[in-house]
């Protein structure tokens, strides 16, 4: 059976030192230097040529080795056992199987074993020009093999694994490695660049080297940092006969938190803002969800428990917020304004009323620190009554002996009042409010207003060394607000009029009504929900029918290749805090077997 592999100049040392050093099996070993010069880093120009020659390569022997089994294998593996004979025994049946990547199901193309034939061909070949445009063969290769309905694809068993395979984390952020019973091969992947990549490979060693006592102990504490991703899903996932989607698509249809807009009017004329301008009235109305809708929504979604209740108009313009808070309160049920009122116009009731049922959390929106600032984008608003609404909130918060809610000032930086940032910041100390600087809105919703002058005092102040939304994605590689597509899993949005808006930027097309359409669940369920959410994971093409493809952020995916991974979904509203505690539990027994273990050898020894 031949092994196949590529290297460029930067990886030869991985060649030498790890790759055949290490290697167990009598492969008929077959190595192709690449032309491409560099550093070899993630996504530079010398790593996607050495990913087009590997495309290349892995053709060409498809072609030249008709109806045999090949495997292929980047340079930065550390070989433990033999694999020859388990890769032969998980080709039963299969035309290629992979290395599990990560614990969404995502399919490693740096260790594969593949059977020369038409499918496999015709798989490689499409991967080959996605690479051509994309610069990366994973994703492409992901999201063709499942695209393609007669690749017979699989798993490689856990004991072929990587950095990613239980953490889904790069190297070092996820600074723990899982070993797996009875190892076989470790690769360096989702680690960047060769110094890093050969501390992770050295540390793989000196632990999978241990005795069995050092490896447990390694496990135990791994579980303990990342109890959420537990080895047995990995090892179930593996054993299944198909390879799974990049995500369960009914693990979210019933999230625990949403967001429901309780009003899409506002009083203010902000200049960069769409509900002023009048496009959100023009697309998805003008209007205040009434209380009896409101209780009609938790009657029939008994699951939701957390409620973000503001997007595109100012939630203190509902008559019945009062209702709302106190109703939510009855039903246990968590509410919060995170993403910004401007609390310009609110009743002293209304204040302490907040207080009062406990709503979790209000951001204020002040760009200034003085009124004639403050009004030049806030046109219309009061600086002065804002801030002593704001001191009611404190007042009746030390009446109530509260700590809700939890203030926040939202500052977005322009160039008109950067010079306040500093006031601003000493006054929300004295309010005992969280300061937070936010970078302007630029054309996300028109022509930019106001750019930011003194571009150094907004690095420093954004705490991203970035001064403006262009310069973050030139730096990140992603848009500023790209989390914001997360919410259609983890927090989807809904209008005042029970449309499923999934997140808060989207105001073009809905996804169904909670109200009309048989509830959340269902609308979650959807056809057109299912192919927006795999549109933006990278696993087809852009549907027309979906509202993101009129969004900047979802242009801003393709053109940098940034798509949603799956480890990103894990959070407070994918239950994966659910399992922590009895994670802890176990491993605390475990601890506790280990000592006993060895205090009984200590005993016979001295015997």
């Amino acid at each position: 059976m031949k092994l196949v592999g590529v290297y460029s100049s930067s990886h030869e040392t991985f060649k030498d030192e790890w790759f055949l050093r290490t290697l167990k099996d009598d492969y008929e070993v077959c190595l192709y230097p690449s032309e491409a010069r560099g550093h070899g880093n993630y996504m530079e120009a010398d790593w996607q040529q050495a990913v087009r020659f590997k495309s290349a390569k892995i053709i060409e022997t498809i072609q030249k080795n008709w109806g045999e089994v090949f495997v292929y294998s980047d340079m930065d593996v550390l070989f433990v056992g033999p694999t020859k004979t388990t890769i032969q025994s998980c080709l039963n049946g299969k035309d290629i199987v992979c290395q599990l990547d990560d614990p969404g199901g995502n399919l490693c193309t740096g260790f594969f074993a593949v059977r020369a034939n038409d499918v496999t061909l015709k798989l490689w070949q499409q991967v080959q020009r996605a690479t051509a445009c994309e610069g990366r063969d994973q994703i492409a290769f992901n999201r063709l093999v499942r695209a393609m309905k007669e690749v017979r694809a699989g798993y490689l068993p856990p004991s072929f694994f990587g950095m990613g395979t239980f953490t889904g984390r790069q190297f070092p952020e996820a600074s723990r490695i899982y070993i797996p019973a009875n190892p076989v091969m470790f690769h360096a992947n989702f680690t960047i660049g060769v110094e890093q990549k050969t501390a992770l490979l050295d540390r793989a060693q000196r632990i999978i080297t241990r005795h069995r006592p050092g490896r447990v102990a390694n496990n135990l504490f791994f579980r303990l940092r990342h109890g959420m991703i537990t080895p047995e899903v990995i090892k179930t996932l593996t054993r299944g006969d198909r390879i799974t989607q990049h995500y369960d698509c009914n693990a979210f249809v019933r999230p625990s938190s949403v967001a429901l807009d309780l009003s899409t009017a506002c009083q203010l004329k902000c200049p960069s803002c769409p509900t002023a301008t009048g496009v959100i009235a023009k697309s998805i109305g003008t209007g205040i969800l009434p209380l009896a809708n409101f209780e009609k929504f938790l009657q029939e979604h008994p699951w939701v428990s957390d409620i973000e209740l503001s997007n595109w108009g100012e939630v203190f313009l509902n008559k019945d917020l009062e209702s709302i808070l106190r109703h939510a309160h009855e039903r246990h049920v968590a509410l919060r304004i995170d993403n910004g009122a401007n609390l310009d116009r609110a009743s002293d009731r209304v204040l302490e009323a907040v207080v009062k049922y406990n709503l979790r959390s209000l951001t204020c929106s002040i760009d200034g620190a003085s009124q004639e600032v403050y009004s030049i984008y806030r046109v219309n608003g009061n600086f002065d009554r804002v801030i002593e609404h704001i001191r009611r909130i404190n007042a009746f918060k030390k009446q109530y002996r509260s700590e809700y809610p939890a203030l926040r000032w939202q500052y977005v930086a322009f160039g008109h009042n950067e010079h306040e940032i500093a006031r601003a910041r000493a006054m929300a100390g004295e309010l005992g409010m969280e300061f937070y600087v936010k970078l302007s809105w630029d054309d996300l919703y028109g022509e930019t207003f106001s750019p930011v002058k003194d571009r150094e005092l907004i690095r420093k102040e954004s705490g991203l060394g970035v001064a403006d939304r262009r310069e973050y994605e030139e730096k990140f590689n992603r848009n500023y607000i790209a989390p914001s597509c997360h919410q259609l899993w983890q927090r989807p949005h809904i209008n005042f009029d029970g449309r499923v808006l999934g997140c808060s930027i989207n105001h073009w097309d809905d996804f169904g009504n909670v109200f009309t359409n048989g509830g959340l669940e269902v609308c979650l369920k959807g056809e057109k929900m299912q192919r927006t959410k795999d549109m933006l994971m990278g696993v087809t093409e852009a549907h027309t029918d979906s509202p993101c493809v009129k969004c900047q952020i979802y242009a801003s995916m393709v053109k940098n290749n940034a798509w949603i991974r799956p480890q990103e979904l894990v959070g407070p509203s994918g239950g994966s805090g659910r399992n922590t505690s009895s994670l802890l539990s176990r491993s605390i027994r475990r601890v506790g077997r280990l000592y006993r273990r060895g205090r009984r050898f200590q005993r016979q020894g001295r015997k």
